[in-house]
């Protein structure tokens, strides 16, 4: 974690518990040289988390650009941390410019909101308030310009004229921050300890407590891994079930299998499985290979991360174990066996590294929530297994195309200037659709979107929780048409 100095901002919370988090980056004050006065209280310092990805890297964005933990709290929109080396990167706008959009907070808050009250909050690390500032006279124009190609009118009002910080609790981790951390390796049994009794409280969830040296083990972590995996899987089959689909999944979870950046959700209310495109550009039909993501099968996605994060851990532990300077026997000892122990609990034969078992898997737990006839359940079945395949790099066994039908919806845009319409596959066509809780939903972020000031956005934000839990779980499985 890279501490970098803050200072009060003009804020204004949605909750009055959140004033303390109310503050925005403030470089200026570590000064040019080292005698120069720098921050020295909690209270004056906001922790930014490092992060590499095994699988791709954006240059220059060296990990949470404009976010970190603030007084327990992750707060994200607080300005350019120290970790925003691309700061001057024209191609790199939108995340380098430290700046969040009210749009995505309230995305986020909401989504929260949503998911809470059908007691599905364990699934993501819930963004828990929110706090609104009008944007400077001169900012109209930069904000647009992070979207090029869209004149400022595009925007929804509430974009052209307002910034946010989101409010979640800390006490998370990524797989990229492993990753970073196991690429600074340095010897000796202190950091060793300290690194993988993180590895197995943050694989292991917030109600796990701290791991006490003498009992961790390469086979405790390696069974965290695979637990934090099977909750991951868990997880999107609440999301399934709810019809929340995030539409940005790279780097976007906890390592103990929660979703954590909220702010580009489609909401649908109940299960769907389909296809989203922009209006006019919606497909007849979906081709084996094609890479355009099917909603329903999303988790594919973070998977492929999974994997892609096992293999890069399972090869720097072996050499780590082999060849790590300085490091003495019983920590390469330590470091080899943990490999093995990974290598033991996800053998070539788990259902993460086949398409066929991890197909099935996927394809029961969809069709037992659409409740298909058999019919049905066998071409989604197919369809699933070309998802899983493609997933694993492997070539797709079915060779048929999947006619696609459009589907009336109302759904707000998950990202600013950018309207989607929905489709799904000819044999769902009777089993997938928008619930009233999904209308709700979307018809409050247009509310909330077009709001032009602080006071009205909070109002607004206020209206649409509270319509929202007026809803009861039931209320997300029945009348699955949105015509109902």
């Amino acid at each position: 974690m890279v501490p970098v100095p803050v200072a009060p901002a003009g804020f204004t919370p949605l909750h009055a518990r959140h004033a303390r988090c109310a503050v925005q980056v403030d470089l200026g004050r570590i000064g040019p040289f080292g005698f120069s006065a720098p921050p020295r209280r909690e209270a004056e310092l906001l922790y930014a988390d490092l992060q590499t990805n095994a699988d791709n890297n954006v240059a220059r964005r060296l990990g949470a650009g404009r976010a970190g933990v603030h007084a327990g709290k992750y707060l994200k929109g607080v300005g350019r941390t120290l970790l925003a080396a691309n700061w001057s990167d024209p191609e790199d706008s939108y995340h380098n410019s430290g700046h969040l959009l009210p749009s995505a907070a309230a995305r986020e808050y909401l989504a929260s909101c949503y998911l809470e009250g059908l007691q599905a909050g364990e699934t993501l690390v819930r963004c828990e308030g929110l706090l609104l500032a009008p944007l400077p006279p001169e900012a109209e124009r930069y904000v647009a310009s992070l979207l090029p190609g869209w004149e400022p009118h595009h925007l929804a009002p509430a974009d052209r004229r307002l910034q946010a910080i989101t409010v979640k609790e800390a006490g998370f981790a990524r797989m990229s921050n492993f990753t970073w951390a196991l690429s600074q390796w340095r010897c000796g049994a202190p950091f060793l300890i300290e690194l993988f009794s993180r590895m197995a409280r943050y694989l292991g969830g917030p109600s796990q407590p701290e791991p006490r040296p003498g009992d961790l083990t390469p086979e405790v972590i390696a069974r965290h891994l695979e637990h934090a995996t099977e909750r991951l899987v868990r997880h999107f089959e609440r999301f399934f079930h709810a019809g929340v689909y995030w539409g940005s999944f790279h780097n976007n979870f906890t390592a103990d299998g929660r979703f954590l950046d909220l702010e580009t959700p489609v909401i649908f209310g109940g299960p769907f499985l389909g296809v989203l495109a922009t209006p006019g550009k919606l497909p007849e039909s979906l081709d084996p290979g094609d890479s355009r993501p099917v909603v329903g099968c999303e988790v594919l996605r973070c998977l492929r991360q999974v994997r892609t994060f096992l293999a890069f851990l399972v090869d720097r532990l072996e050499w780590l174990g082999r060849s790590a300077p300085d490091a003495g026997e019983l920590e390469r000892r330590f470091l080899r066996d943990t490999a093995e122990a990974l290598r033991a609990r996800f053998p070539p034969s788990h259902w993460l590294h086949d398409a066929g078992a991890l197909g099935e898997r996927l394809t029961t737990s969809l069709a037992s929530v659409l409740a298909l006839p058999p019919g049905a359940e066998a071409e989604l079945g197919a369809l699933v297994e070309t998802q899983c395949r493609m997933m694993l790099n492997e070539t797709p066994r079915h060779t048929n195309s999947v006619r696609l039908v459009p589907v009336d919806m109302l759904l707000a845009h998950p990202e600013p200037a950018l309207p989607v319409v929905a489709g799904v596959p000819h044999f769902l066509e009777d089993f997938v659709g928008q619930t009233p809780v999904g209308r709700a939903f979307n018809e409050s972020l247009r509310q909330v979107d077009g709001a032009e000031d602080v006071t009205t956005a909070l109002r607004a934000i206020r209206a649409a929780e509270t319509t929202l839990r007026g809803f009861a779980p039931a209320d997300t499985t029945c009348s699955m048409l949105s015509g109902a």
